[in-house]
């Protein structure tokens, strides 16, 4: 991204902050894309003048951005039950065909698509760490870097979460030949962060965190002295764990622990604000109250969870409770943000036979899903929560064409809710990601490139 300018002040004639809707506002941005300023202003006085609604990118918290290969490969119908276990044997056979390179172009690719979407950061749950058979590259993190590189070619934010995988079942099973391009040990995985940290000190597009990721493929006593680990580190940033996605999943850990797993790891381990708990679809009650006295984010995907026919989690008794969720497109089979939560509240809807269930009395549901999505994924981050723009963000923008037949008489929220129950592509008129622009009129500036990267490697198969 050094090759796109960064803009320094923007008018916007709605723009939503974390104080709520202003009218006729300034943006200011600094050098590196943050914002340094909000104020009442008029567009004579700024570089850009933005045409239509301006509100914050969404958080992506959730991506396996190479699974975006999958499309169109996993709805053959087996002979016998069809679940998320069968599935994962159609993305294991994709995963043997990857090469960096492979990784590297198809993540471009998802990545623009994700920023046409709505999304403008994304946090990609990364465990593709070595070649077929576990044969490590040259450079151990080979492929982290291929990752940010595509993210940098598509110009959206990235939290990169390497994944620690060492066993394939509760027990410390022995991988199986197809799960050996994920695995770590406790002390390859720190050297990892290490370098990890290393290369993203500087940067405002770039960020890392810590992806144990189940506590099925981690041990007890790695979890453990991955926590001592990162205290050493002063480690300050996000950790995120697949957990209760499946029934299966839930009681093989029953029966090797003795409690369910987010029983298991919220009685276990110092678990706080900055972890993000991904699916935690099956979770009674008392585990929802656990969750929210830890202050944990639900990291739910919607439109993964239901291809994979996982279930529903209780979003709506996690609300009630005011707990903090955010959103996320897992295997990237939906690259858009108001599907995935046009879903969650459908869901919810069909589930308790009610309507507008995610939102506060008196609330339009559509700009309470948004908002609250917006604010979970920060926190899922570890940055400031916020419901709308605030100094000290990046400044990444979406901005929506007023003037669309579908937006006429409303404002506001209205505005928000029709986007996200009644959205089509063109509402979306401009990206911005750090005060530059990389999706004009709907097309990703850098499309080219992105696309015959692409092509060319599927050619090649």
């Amino acid at each position: 991204m050094a090759s796109w300018t960064v803009v320094k002040t923007f008018f916007a004639p709605s723009l939503l902050t974390d104080q709520g809707w202003c009218s006729a506002s300034v943006l200011s941005v600094d050098a590196e894309g943050m914002i340094s300023n909000i104020a009442p202003g008029a567009s004579k006085d700024c570089d850009v003048s933005l045409q239509g609604v301006v509100i914050p990118g969404m958080i992506n918290l959730h991506s396996h951005a190479f699974q975006r290969s999958l499309v169109g490969k996993t709805g053959l119908r087996g002979s016998g039950d069809d679940s998320f276990w069968s599935w994962r044997q159609a993305m294991y056979q994709q995963v043997a065909q990857l090469s960096p390179e492979a990784i590297e172009a198809v993540s471009a690719y998802c990545y623009m698509e994700l920023l046409k979407g709505g999304y403008t950061t994304v946090a990609e749950f990364h465990y593709l760490h070595h070649q077929k058979g576990g044969v490590h590259y040259a450079n151990p993190a080979e492929t982290s870097m291929r990752v940010l590189t595509a993210a940098d070619a598509a110009g959206i934010g990235v939290t990169l979460l390497p994944v620690l995988y060492s066993w394939a079942g509760f027990g410390q099973q022995p991988l199986t030949e197809q799960q050996l391009p994920f695995r770590h040990d406790l002390n390859s995985y720190l050297r990892l962060l290490a370098q990890l940290d290393q290369y993203c000190e500087n940067s405002k597009l770039f960020d890392w965190g810590v992806a144990p990721h189940s506590i099925r493929a981690v041990s007890e006593s790695q979890l453990q002295e991955l926590m001592v680990g990162l205290a050493q580190l002063n480690f300050k940033g996000p950790i995120h764990i697949h957990i209760a996605e499946q029934q299966r999943e839930v009681k093989d850990c029953v029966d090797y622990y003795g409690a369910s797993p987010v029983r298991w790891l919220l009685d276990k381990l110092p678990v706080n604000d900055r972890w993000c708990l991904i699916h935690a679809t099956h979770v009674d009650s008392q585990e929802l109250k656990m969750m929210r006295t830890a202050d944990v984010v639900a990291g739910l995907c919607p439109t993964t969870e239901a291809d994979l026919g996982d279930g529903i989690f209780p979003a709506s008794q996690w609300q009630h409770l005011g707990g903090a969720w955010g959103i996320g497109s897992d295997s990237n089979l939906c690259v858009n943000a108001t599907e995935e939560l046009r879903w969650l509240e459908y869901g919810q809807r069909l589930q308790d036979q009610q309507r507008n269930l995610l939102a506060a009395p008196g609330q339009l549901v559509g700009a309470e899903l948004y908002k609250n999505a917006l604010a979970g994924g920060l926190q899922a981050l570890a940055k400031p929560k916020a419901r709308g723009f605030a100094v000290g963000q990046r400044a990444d923008m979406l901005v929506l064409d007023q003037e669309h037949t579908l937006f006429l008489n409303k404002e506001k929220d209205q505005i928000l809710d029709a986007w996200i129950f009644a959205g089509v592509q063109d509402m979306l008129s401009q990206v911005w990601v750090g005060g530059r622009c990389v999706v004009e009129a709907g097309e990703h500036i850098n499309a080219g490139r992105i696309e015959t990267d692409w092509r060319q490697l599927l050619k090649s198969k």
